[in-house]
């Protein structure tokens, strides 16, 4: 165990050898910190996953940098089908401990796996339009979809959970059971699976009361038609008497054969060919009208199936209306969203270029409230900050010279937040608001030169446009000195004129 506030290894004693820190209250929180990891680990081998999950949140919860129990709980989570927050908890164990890290070898063995991160965003966002379906009642759809779910991630609880409440709720008791059953041995505790369960049964046994009939042909419909044998016991067997008769001679023998043969023919010729005939066509009429039933069906889903659409389509212009009330293009919440999975995105296949690029249109001041979106653009950035820098100084360079200076202005942000030390973009920066005539905030990042790079290059231009002058000089002399200044430095010949 090591002293959290030096650092060095404790002892059986209360207090730090080292600093003399007392520790007797952290001891106790590890200890059982790691108590519920233990417990957690323990439920993890016997299946219960959601019981796990919850020891080992409190396990993180005492003690943040149990990095044992957040590897664990990242892998509790990915067993249940919930990459997402899996994820978040292997980069915030690699963020508070970046050597030799087991998080870092399961995020690799997910990147080599290229297919595998866009399968399972596809699945998150199938999960997501069932959810939506079954919001707005259209059942069927979010069935089909939730099937899709499953057969790209099969240990996806939550829509066994979602499919099961959809089978119950359209009567269908058995295929609930099922999905329940199938969710339970992934996750052999599962509160809500339990109870789902539980509920399952008790409606089969109260229609196994009541309604014994409306069972059973549900069961035929699941399991085929179910043929009901009366079989006779040895004594029911009625065992008919032999009668014997004298024998006969050979003409009458092949007499009996020849009325025989057409007594037969007669038989089929009058009385089985029509009813035959007769079954043949009420069969055929029946496969008519069978027909003609399932294309009026079919006819009237398409038909709603159409308004439904038509509706969709109307209420998706109205929510991209009132989103525009809203929004401005370009500084949302959702772009950020967008922005941060591009660049993990592009990250996690190697494509550092595009992921920077990709970052630096997150705008980091735009309030979230998702703790781990910080967390994952903290980590993301630390990776990628001088990429950033470079990408954004670049950037305002380009715009710069196309005296696109807002543009320009916007870029150099950029890079300083994310290198702090770039005196280039400082100083281009401060260009940039004097030629566009905001000479308030050019005087600011001038001034942030002068304080604090007096080794710079840009040191003499930053203390001209601030008219400070070691021996004496006159506020209007020092004006036109800048001017001399700037057209020495030849990106900066505009300024010149904007003066």
């Amino acid at each position: 165990m090591i002293c959290y506030n030096c650092g060095n290894v404790l002892t059986n004693s209360d207090y730090c050898s080292h600093c003399g820190m007392d520790v007797s209250v952290y001891k106790r929180i590890v200890k059982l910190s790691n108590t519920y990891y233990n417990a957690g680990l323990t439920k993890a081998k016997n299946r219960d996953l959601s019981g796990a999950a919850d020891t080992l949140r409190r396990s993180v919860k005492l003690n943040k940098r149990n990095i044992d129990a957040r590897n664990l709980l990242g892998l509790v989570y990915f067993e249940m089908g919930e990459t997402v927050q899996a994820f978040s908890e292997w980069v915030m164990s690699t963020n508070i401990q970046p050597d030799n890290n087991p998080a870092e070898k399961y995020l690799v063995a997910i990147q080599q796996d290229k297919g595998k991160v866009s399968e399972l965003n596809h699945t998150i966002k199938k999960f997501n339009i069932a959810l939506d379906y079954a919001k707005s009642g259209t059942d069927d759809m979010a069935i089909i979809q939730l099937k899709k779910v499953l057969n790209q991630n099969p240990n996806f609880i939550k829509a066994y959970q979602l499919l099961a409440l959809l089978y119950l709720k359209g009567g269908q008791y058995e295929r609930a059971k099922k999905s329940i059953k199938k969710s339970m041995k992934i996750d052999k505790c599962n509160p809500l699976s339990i109870r789902y369960l539980r509920e399952i049964n008790e409606y089969m046994d109260e229609e196994k009361k009541t309604d014994p009939d409306k069972r059973m042909e549900r069961r035929r419909n699941l399991r085929g038609v179910m043929v009901d044998r009366e079989y006779l016991s040895g004594n029911d067997v009625i065992i008919p008497k032999n009668n014997f008769k004298e024998a006969i001679t050979g003409a009458q023998s092949i007499l009996h054969i020849v009325i025989g043969l057409l007594l037969g023919a007669a038989l089929v010729y009058f009385i089985v060919t029509p009813a035959r005939m007769s079954h043949l066509t009420d069969q055929a009429n029946n496969v008519g009208v069978e027909y003609n039933q399932k294309i009026a069906i079919k006819n009237s889903t398409i038909s709603e199936l159409e308004n439904q659409v038509d509706t969709l389509k109307t209420e998706q212009k109205k929510l991209k209306s009132d989103l525009a009330q809203y929004t401005d293009t370009g500084n949302t919440v959702a772009s950020n969203y967008s922005n941060l999975l591009k660049s993990v995105n592009y990250y996690l296949n190697d494509d550092y270029k595009n992921a920077a690029t990709a970052l630096s249109d997150v705008d980091s001041k735009l309030k979230m409230d998702s703790e781990d979106f910080t967390t994952v653009y903290k980590w993301l950035s630390s990776k990628l900050s001088k990429r950033i820098s470079e990408e954004a100084y670049n950037a305002g360079m380009t715009a710069r010279d196309k005296a696109d200076y807002d543009t320009a202005i916007k870029q150099f942000k950029k890079c300083i937040e994310a290198d702090s030390g770039n005196v280039d973009a400082i100083y281009y920066l401060a260009w940039s608001y004097k030629n566009k005539g905001d000479s308030k905030n050019a005087n600011k990042y001038f001034k942030e030169i002068y304080d604090n790079f007096p080794n710079s290059s840009h040191y003499d231009t930053a203390k001209s446009q601030l008219n400070i002058d070691d021996s004496s000089s006159s506020g209007d002399n020092g004006d036109n000195g800048d001017n001399g200044d700037n057209g020495d430095n030849g990106d900066n010949g505009d300024g010149g004129t904007s003066e």
